[in-house]
């Protein structure tokens, strides 16, 4: 890594180094994402038996994996990123509005789904799911701040937006396609490989240029965002896992419902042949 660093140096570029803290901090960013995913799909799954409480199911698994699962595993995962050269700091404002970015999408992905599988809908609410967790990593990485310029590969960028919409589509078709616990596991899974897949191709299309002749960036260090971010989030989490814990299964209510449906059904066909 020494020498990879001093070849950059002399070539007028800077050396980026995705795990300088270990790769502890990658495993710690993986279990943030798994832990977002669990608790968003299960409310996500009491969103689609509940009338009623639907939208604050929605809101809550929004906030599971859009701003957990995606957002915060991400900014967790930055925690490891050192660019040689120079100091790094973060503009406060794209990193809210990074985590904004994706509970929206989230949220509205949800919504477009509804509470069965239908590929029309499926692939719209995937492909806006994807989409804004895409941009949520380019927000967040366009924060970056140091005593030069960062550019990004367009290709690279491309491949870390495809890995995004794929892991949105594909998470949401395992979960509404695929039923029982390693189907379940299943899902969990590939939504927190995607993300991570996303997220280091996303850094990997990162090309920096140090000019020492600039000022030293200002703005904040990512730990002085990410760590109450992190509380916060961590607390936030407490709502939604108490509530899927405490709320009653709806699957023999829906059941019932369905079975009353179909009896008051067949009872109006039989009273209007009657009347024939």
């Amino acid at each position: 890594m020494h020498d990879v660093r001093l070849f950059a140096a002399a070539n007028g570029g800077a050396a980026v180094d995705q795990f300088s803290m270990g790769y502890w901090v990658a495993g710690l960013s993986f279990g943030v994402s798994v832990l977002g995913a669990v608790v968003g799909l299960a409310c996500v799954l009491h969103a689609a038996r509940s009338s009623r409480f639907r939208l604050v199911w929605v809101t809550s698994a929004a906030v599971a994996i859009g701003g957990v699962g995606a957002w915060l595993s991400t900014s967790v995962a930055l925690l490891g990123l050192d660019i040689s050269g120079t100091a790094a700091r973060f503009d406060g404002g794209k990193m809210v509005a990074a985590m904004v970015t994706s509970f929206v999408a989230v949220f509205v992905a949800l919504i477009i789904i509804g509470r069965r599988l239908q590929l029309a809908r499926l692939i719209p609410g995937g492909l806006v799911m994807g989409f804004g967790i895409g941009l949520t990593l380019y927000l967040g990485l366009g924060s970056i701040r140091i005593q030069g310029s960062v550019d990004v590969s367009p290709w690279l960028a491309a491949v870390a937006v495809l890995v995004a919409l794929i892991t949105g589509v594909g998470t949401l078709w395992s979960f509404q396609a695929l039923h029982g616990l390693f189907a379940r596991a299943a899902t969990v899974l590939l939504f927190a490989v995607g993300v991570a897949g996303m997220y280091y191709a996303g850094i990997a299309a990162l090309d920096p240029t140090i000019d020492t002749t600039a000022k030293a960036p200002d703005g904040l260090t990512l730990f002085e965002f990410v760590f109450p971010m992190f509380v916060i989030g961590s607390l936030a989490l407490t709502v939604p896992i108490s509530a899927v814990l405490i709320a009653p299964d709806r699957r023999e209510t829906a059941a019932a419902l369905e079975a009353k449906r179909g009896a008051e059904l067949r009872s109006s066909r039989s009273e209007l042949q009657s009347v024939r």
